[in-house]
């Protein structure tokens, strides 16, 4: 009992998987027919995604072992519009069989140009004349055409003679199907058509509307008009007519849909297969303006830029273990390089003119440092290097903690020669902003092929990706302020960048290490802010903000740590914090020589150093 248990169910699940192949067949020749154009694997998921959402190369692969689809210059057509070889009256046949379903007379004419390289009007009177002339042909009740083998023949009036008239070549199939449900018990006196759903559902799957007539004719005595009954179940919405001329029912579509996203995944991971790949013919790689204008409309799809590589396997149809990708991608590289309606955004990135962000090529105001104003007192001017502390010299230039105005101060050494691995410390200022700044030594870890750049940043961990904007004009990244809430980073998170695996692409990495100089708690952010209103009354000078925050720590502070405080307050250079340091008594290392700052009020009356007057920059 398990092995024919078995069995039946194996049974099942190939006609499942059939009939849901059959289903996206017939949705994809639907799509062809009402454009009249060929499309590529990817063109038709995305036309399908309404109905249901499949990965482009189960499209392939059902495209691929299909009689009813044939590919033509990397793109995938109607078979029968390839069929030139058939004559007039074999190619309507043949377009007939391969819908398998009543189509319009516009329809077939429109079909009959493409496949005899003629104009829509040559076959006017042509068509209409060749159709209502062979028997083979039939026009529905609301003028649809269709094959009469579609229909039961009634001619013969004995069950058995009927079955063979019907049924000759494939009788020892359909009798013992026709005996199983002829066997059911059911009302003959029901409507036919209620008679087609109960008999459509008892089965399970679908059936030919030939099958379902005569079954319905013997049960009701020979009582049934086939023309009648074809078009009545074209007009029940609970039907569904597939390909052949067979009845389904809509409630059926619900399990084919889960079977073809099942057979979709199965396809997505599949690799080095037949059908992966279109035809690779030798020779270069030629961009035609085809090409160009379905790139052009495939970005305006997207409606963000894309690799060339995308681009390249959409309209190539390479999969990323093909031989000609890269070659397409080189081509496709230079044609778009010459076509003025593509700008290039990175190392392999391309957009189109609307697709540019607005306004990134400025600096947001609120990461500009606010100028020093050296007035008669000379409160903030800022000392030369000579007059620096060796420890605050160090500070200045180190170039992990660059921020803007601060460019000029950075000397890279041999240490600091491109790495494939950046690590960044987020500054309060980009924090606020979702920016990062570009720094000097970042420069040759970017792509350097255009001045903005658009790259994606994936995240290590949870592999989300995230697309943000490189300006080499402005030298900031735009677009983080998602990630940084995603990974609830706070000022002082130091996160790394390594390349990724595709170009323009990054991988970004955050372990929870904190930078212990420039962190800042919720708390004392709160404070620092408060701090700020009360400069906002009057304009106070960075000592004055140093001497405010500086009181807090008792014990001192790091430079660095000062300098990150007083950037809450107002956007200040690390220059001239370090020249207030090293400017005024109020300010002294404890111990000497080393980085922490303390502050004494009762220094302050004393004033300016004047040992540093002769080193204040003028």
């Amino acid at each position: 009992m398990a092995t024919i248990a078995t069995k039946k169910t194996k049974k099942a699940e190939k006609a499942r998987k059939s009939f849901a192949v059959q289903l996206l067949e017939d949705l994809i020749f639907d799509l062809m027919l009402n454009t009249g154009q060929a499309a590529q694997s990817r063109e038709i998921a995305s036309a399908l995604e309404e109905t249901i959402k499949l990965h482009p190369k189960f499209i392939r692969k059902t495209l691929y072992y299909s009689d009813r689809f044939d590919s033509e210059d990397r793109r995938w057509n109607l078979a029968l519009r390839l069929a030139t070889q058939l004559s007039f009256e074999g190619s309507i046949e043949h377009a007939l069989r391969s819908y398998g379903k009543p189509i319009s007379l516009q329809a077939l004419q429109n079909e009959m140009a493409v496949v005899h390289r003629r104009t829509v009007e040559f076959f006017d009177d042509l068509l209409l004349q060749t159709l209502k002339s062979r028997t083979k042909y039939w026009q529905t009740p609301d003028g649809l055409w269709a094959l009469s083998e579609w229909l039961l023949d009634t001619s013969e009036k004995d069950p058995e003679r009927c079955l063979l008239r019907n049924f000759f070549l494939e009788a020892a199939e359909v009798r013992p199907i026709v005996d199983q449900m002829i066997e059911t018990r059911m009302n003959p006196d029901r409507p036919a058509v209620e008679m087609a759903i109960s008999l459509v559902r008892r089965a399970e799957e679908p059936l030919s509307n030939k099958i379902l007539s005569y079954v319905i004719w013997r049960l009701r005595d020979g009582e049934l008009d086939p023309v009648e009954f074809f078009q009545t179940c074209r007009q029940e919405p609970r039907l569904l007519m597939l390909s052949g001329a067979m009845w389904g029912l809509q409630e059926f579509i619900e399990t084919w849909d889960q079977e073809l996203k099942r057979l979709s995944r199965r396809a997505e991971k599949e690799e080095g297969v037949e059908w992966a790949d279109e035809d690779e013919p030798e020779g270069p790689v030629v961009i035609t303006p085809a090409d160009l204008e379905e790139v052009y409309k495939f970005l305006r799809r997207k409606k963000s830029p894309q690799t060339a590589a995308a681009m390249a396997e959409a309209i190539f149809e390479y999969q990323p273990s093909s031989r000609r990708l890269q070659e397409s991608v080189d081509a496709l590289m230079a044609g778009l390089a010459l076509d003025s309606r593509f700008i290039r955004v990175g190392r392999q990135t391309w957009a189109l003119p609307d697709m540019m962000p607005k306004h990134i090529d400025k600096v947001p105001p609120a990461l500009l440092p606010v100028p020093v104003v050296v007035g008669e007192d000379e409160t903030d001017a800022e000392l030369d290097d000579e007059g620096l502390e060796p420890a605050l010299i160090s500070w200045v230039h180190d170039p992990r903690y660059e921020d803007f105005g601060e460019e000029q101060e950075i000397d890279i050494g041999p240490e600091q020669q491109p790495t494939d691995e950046l690590r960044n410390i987020l500054l309060f200022d980009h924090w606020k902003a979702g920016t990062l700044k570009v720094r000097v030594c970042d420069r040759r870890f970017y792509p350097s092929e255009s001045d903005l750049v658009c790259a994606i940043f994936v995240d290590k961990e949870t592999g989300k990706s995230y697309p943000v904007w490189i300006s080499y004009t402005s030298s900031l990244i735009y677009g983080l302020e998602n990630w940084y809430a995603a990974r609830d980073l706070t000022p002082g998170a130091v996160f790394s960048l390594t390349p990724g695996s595709m170009p323009d692409e990054f991988s970004i990495s955050f372990t929870d290490e904190m930078d212990p100089l420039v962190t800042l708690s919720e708390e004392r952010i709160k404070e620092l802010v408060r701090v700020r209103r009360e400069t906002a009354k009057e304009e106070w000078s960075v000592l004055k903000i140093m001497e405010r925050l500086a009181a807090d720590h008792k014990k001192g502070m790091p430079f660095m740590t000062l300098w990150a405080e007083v950037n809450v307050v107002r956007r200040t250079t690390r220059r001239a914090v370090a020249s207030d340091l090293a400017s005024y008594h109020a300010f002294y290392q404890r111990p000497p020589g080393s980085d922490v700052w303390v502050f004494d009020e009762r220094k302050v009356t004393q004033g300016r150093k004047k040992t540093k007057r002769k080193y204040l920059r003028r």
